[in-house]
Order: structure tokens, then sequence, then C-alpha cells
């Protein structure tokens, strides 16, 4: 199986993931740094994102982008140098009077008459043959390059936004929601690089247009000047058509965002929902969302409809003045006049897309919004990457919680842990008891690294765990969550995951000293057994054990088990207290636990409650320590 490319990343994100993959509670709409979130809010006007669009998708595109503009002009040229070639071409075939002696026809005999080419009609056909085949292959090039510079800036942002929330700070993590994230990895950043596509093309139909431009120029300046004045008015009278598409563009985010919510929520909710006969109320709330959507998308649908049908009827407008303007005031040839009227029939359709595209990337500016503000918190909370490589850590005399306090909102928000003095000795068994909601878990995920001590300071063998120890310290530990998450791989994939080069004989000694080893054996695959979604296949002890023989194969120099037998029967809590009672006196462990007897070989057992350590000692001497904490909780569990 191929390694993947940061093991530490998904080591972090199977302890995350079971957190992550419902919608989170409400304070999940906090900025990473606690602030009040801007994602929905901020700038209204569609000036300042469009401008920053163009930015960020002309930065990618580079030297690229300017390959396909010239290209594009080219591809202008060529049409309109073909477009030319009509004039004579039509005085060749008898429209007109006379010979060709018009400017145009002139300068292009006068060429064919340099290159010794005779000046006929056979030439002229072949020759406007090979500009429109030059144009055809050439238009061909931009497809393909303007699909992969599309395509290349979905991937862009994708890898931007995933590699930022990968080194998030873990406080950041818990208030992302995960549907949020898969939002704007898939549908947020797919629609826009549909909109870089349109923003790009918009930019090359505008140089387009200018050639057309050029052309009407060069055959008459004041019907240039007509085109230009009625193509403005056209567009001034579509402007608020481009405001009501980003209007119903930030009303499609914000139902595209519920969708995402709900769907996550039912999914993850559907065991609940069947055994309480809830299918039909999930299905009514879905749909009402999708019709929503559904509604939104049809209004933009009938709004660029409209532009168009306006568009169309001012455009034909403006055709007939151009056409009794030129053929009955300005008298121009009948030569000229068809060829006007060709490039004028060519010219409005460009002022159509302008105006198509326009309203695209309005619709999408508050998609972009979303993404950016997204990629701005996580990239404000990203952690400073490690300036040397990671290496595992011994832990030789011990860990030692000095005055520790944390709060989850900041130095002035309500304390999860208020004061903690704790000394876990190297290759000792300490047990952390509470009741739920004592700051347990917390507890845990400061001994990770995960969170930073609000004040006081967390050291291993003395030395202070910042900087480049906390990733150092991050590849020595071992964690068993107590929503264990295995993923749909098997089980050897699920093990490799946090230690990819391992042998066959090291994942059965992990799954030996885990007391897996024998069920594994037991499955007709072996090894090559597929656990399935979330481990569904494998019942709640052997996901737990599989669990546990992954924490043990990176020979961790910590082992913490955070309420990992809290929802198993006594059966299976047996075997995998009996897989960690084997393990004592080898390696430092911390059990977080809150049931007595799951605690009883601990060397020390540390009692919390509402954040703050009320008992320490053994659990001897605790069980007999009359009116206290432990003695009360073993009661209420018998």
């Amino acid at each position: 199986m191929k390694a993947p490319p940061d093991s530490d990343f998904i080591e972090r994100l199977i302890t995350v993931n079971a957190r992550m993959s419902a919608p989170q509670p409400e304070k999940n709409n906090l900025s990473c740094r606690g602030q009040a979130s801007t994602e929905t809010g901020g700038e209204t006007s569609g000036f300042l994102p469009a401008k920053s669009f163009l930015s960020s998708v002309l930065k990618y595109s580079g030297k690229r982008a300017l390959v396909y503009f010239i290209l594009t002009i080219l591809v202008g040229l060529t049409e309109g140098v073909g477009l030319l070639m009509l004039i004579p071409l039509l005085h060749l075939i008898g429209f007109g009077e006379g010979a060709p002696s018009d400017s145009t026809s002139v300068f292009i005999g006068a060429l064919f008459l340099k290159t010794g080419i005779p000046f006929n009609l056979t030439t002229i056909l072949c020759t406007y043959m090979v500009i429109v085949g030059i144009f055809a292959v050439i238009n061909r090039y931009l497809e393909v390059l303007i699909a992969r510079l599309s395509l290349g800036y979905i991937q862009f942002m994708q890898d931007r936004v995933y590699s930022a929330f990968a080194g998030v700070e873990w406080l950041c993590s818990i208030r992302t929601s995960g549907a949020d994230i898969i939002r704007v990895l898939t549908n947020d950043l797919i629609r826009l690089g549909t909109a870089a596509r349109h923003l790009l093309d918009g930019i090359a139909v505008v140089a387009l247009t200018l050639i057309y431009v050029g052309v009407v120029l060069w055959i008459s300046p004041v019907m240039a000047i007509f085109i230009l004045l009625s193509t403005a008015v056209i567009l001034i009278f579509l402007q608020p058509f481009n405001r009501q598409a980003h209007s119903l563009g930030e009303v499609f985010h914000a139902e595209t965002s519920k969708l995402y919510f709900v769907a996550s929520e039912h999914v993850n909710g559907m065991k609940v929902a069947k055994s309480y006969g809830l299918e039909a109320e999930h299905i009514e709330r879905f749909s009402a969302i999708t019709e929503q959507i559904a509604e939104k998308g049809v209004r933009f649908l009938q709004v660029d409809s409209t532009t168009q049908m306006f568009h169309r009827i001012g455009a034909t407008v403006a055709l007939s003045v151009f056409f009794f303007v030129g053929a009955g005031l300005l008298a121009i040839p009948s030569s000229y006049m068809i060829l006007l009227v060709v490039v004028f029939a060519r010219f409005s359709p460009k002022v159509s897309l302008i105006q198509h595209h326009a309203q695209f990337v309005n619709n999408c500016l508050p998609v972009y919004r979303a993404a950016t503000l997204m990629l701005r918190r996580f990239e404000e909370s990203g952690e400073s990457p490690p300036r040397s490589p990671v290496q595992p850590l011994r832990l030789d005399k011990g860990i030692r919680f000095n005055q520790v306090s944390f709060s989850y909102d900041g130095p002035q928000g309500p304390r999860s842990l208020c004061q903690i003095d704790l000394l876990i000795p190297a290759r000792s068994t300490v047990a952390v008891m509470g009741p739920s909601g004592s700051g347990k878990s917390t507890l845990a995920d400061l001994l990770m690294g995960l969170l930073t001590p609000t004040e006081g300071t967390i050291c291993l063998d003395e030395r202070p765990l910042t900087g480049e120890l906390l990733y150092n310290w991050r590849r020595s530990i071992g964690y068993v969550p107590q929503e264990t998450f295995l993923f749909n791989e098997t089980i050897r994939g699920n093990l490799l995951l946090v230690r990819p080069g391992a042998s066959d004989d090291e994942l059965w000694e992990a799954l030996e000293n885990a007391a897996a080893s024998g069920f594994v054996q037991a499955c007709p695959d072996g090894l090559e057994t597929l656990v399935g979604d979330r481990g569904v296949r494998l019942s709640g002890g052997e996901r737990q054990r599989i669990a546990l023989a992954r924490a043990l194969l990176r020979k961790p120099a910590v082992l913490i088990l955070d309420e990992a037998t809290s929802s198993l029967d006594r059966e299976n809590e047996a075997q995998v207290l009996g897989a960690i009672e084997r393990l004592h006196g080898e390696l430092t462990m911390v059990v977080i636990a809150h049931r007595p007897s799951t605690v009883r070989k601990a060397d020390t057992v540390v009692v919390l409650e509402q954040g703050r350590i009320v008992e320490t000692g053994t659990w001897h001497s605790l069980s007999y320590k009359k009116g206290g904490q432990f003695l009360r909780r073993m009661a209420q569990q018998d």
C-alpha cells in the first residue's frame, strides 16, 4: 500500500474525525481566533471581491493567462482578416460596381502582388480557408488551455484550503464545521473553477470585441462610434441584472451551506432516524432545502435569459438603425454594408457573452468570499512548521504540569482546567477520573500538545512543551479515543497508516499486545479483512483493539487512552484492560476513565471535578478514603 505523504497528519485526523464528521455546535460559528465570523458578512459590493478574484486567478495562471490572451487576440485578428478578405471576394463575384477600387481591396491586392500570388477568386478562397483553418487550430488549443487553467485553479485552491486546514491549530479545528469544510472543498471551489473560466473567457471576449471594433473602424469610423455608443447604452441598461446575479449568489450560497449541513447531520444520524421512524421528517427537511436551491438556480437562469432577451432586442434595434444609417444616409457601398452587417452580427453576440460571463462571475463572488475567508482563518491560525526533521522522543523522567489552566475562550473566558499540578513519571500508569465535563479530555488534548495552556507550563523531562519539541512529542504519542475511527480499508491498511514501513511481524506483535491477534487470525482474510465504513463490520470491542494495536505499532513513548473502554461490555472491556495491564511498566500510560474498575491497576489515580484536581493517590488508598470523590463514584457504579 502506498504510504501517505504525512502520517503525522493522518494520526491527527484519526483523533479529530469523529468530531468533524458531524455538524458542530453553535460555538463553531466562531472564527478560529474566537472572534465573530465574517464569512457571511463583510463586503456587500461586488467590486472588491471581483478585483480580488481576478487577482487570484491571474496570479495562479501566470504566463499561461498571457499566452491565452495573446492567442485569443491572434484568433480575433485571423477572424478579422478573414472578414476583410470578404470585401475583394465580394467584388470578384460581382458585388459592387466596376473593379475593386476601395482601399481595402487595393491593399489586399497589393499584398498579393508583392508575394507573386495571382489576385483572383481561387487564391482569395484558398487564402480565406487557410486563415479560417489557422483560426480553428488556435481555437482548439485555446479550448484545451482554458480547461487546464480552470481545472488547475480548482486544484490549486483545494490544495491551499486543505493544506491550511491540515496545519491549523486544534482549537480552530474544533470550531469549524466538517460540513463547511466539505462544502468549500467540493461544491464551492468547483463553482469557482467554472467562474475562473468565465472570467478568462470574458476578458478574451473583450479582446475579440475590440478586434471587431477595429475592423469596423477600418471600414467606417462613424459606424464604429455608432456601434460603441449603442453597446454602451445596452450594457448600462443591463447593469441591474448583474446586481441581481450577485444577490442570488449570496442566497444560493447560504442555501447550499444548509444542504451540506443537513445532509451531514442526516447521514450521521440515520440510525437514530430509523430507530424512531423519522425517515419522512428527514426527507421533508432535506427536500425543503433542495427545493429552495432549485428555485434560486431557476431564478438565476431567469435573470440570465432575461438579460439575453433584452440584449437581443436592443441589438436588433441597433442593427436596424445601423443598416438604415449606413445604407440610407451615409450611402456606404453594398459590399461594405454586407461586411459591416456580418461584423455587427458577430459583434453583438460577443457583447452578450461579456454580459453573460459578468453575471456568472457575480453570482459566484459570494462563494469566493466564503472560501477565501475560511482560507484566511486557517492560515492565521496555522501552526508554524518544524524547522528540522521530526524525530520521536524518549521519556526518561516524566511529564509535569505546572499550575496549568486552560480556557477555550481565551484568558478571560471560563476555565475548563484550573491550576493543575500533576507529575506523570516515565513508564508509570496514571489514571485520570472524573464525571462528564470535569476536564478529562481537555487534559488529554493538552498532554498531546493539541492545546496550549492559557496559564502555566507542561514540561517533558524538565523541558517546556513548546516550539520544535511539540512536533517531536506528537510523533512519540499513541492515542486511542473513546469514539474509535477506522478507515474504510483493510486491517493492514488501518495499521500501516501510522507506520507505513512496518513489517508483518511488527503488525502481528502490535495485534498480540492489543489482544487482537486472535480475532484477526480467525477472519477469513486475516490482515486483508475490510473493516467497512468507520469499521462498521467489526464489533465495538474489535474496533477498540485494532485502534489500540495501531497506537502500539508506533512504539510510542506515551500511550493515552481517552475513555477507550467506556462504551464496551464487560467481556470486551476485560480483554482491552488485560492488554493494557500487560504493557504496565514498559511505557508511560495515561488512562482517562470515569469508571473506577477501569483504573484498578494504575500506579496513580487522579480525580478531577469541575476542572480541578480534588484527589490523588493509589486505587487502594483512595478506596478507603471516607467522604472522598473516588469512593463516592465507586458507590455510584455499584
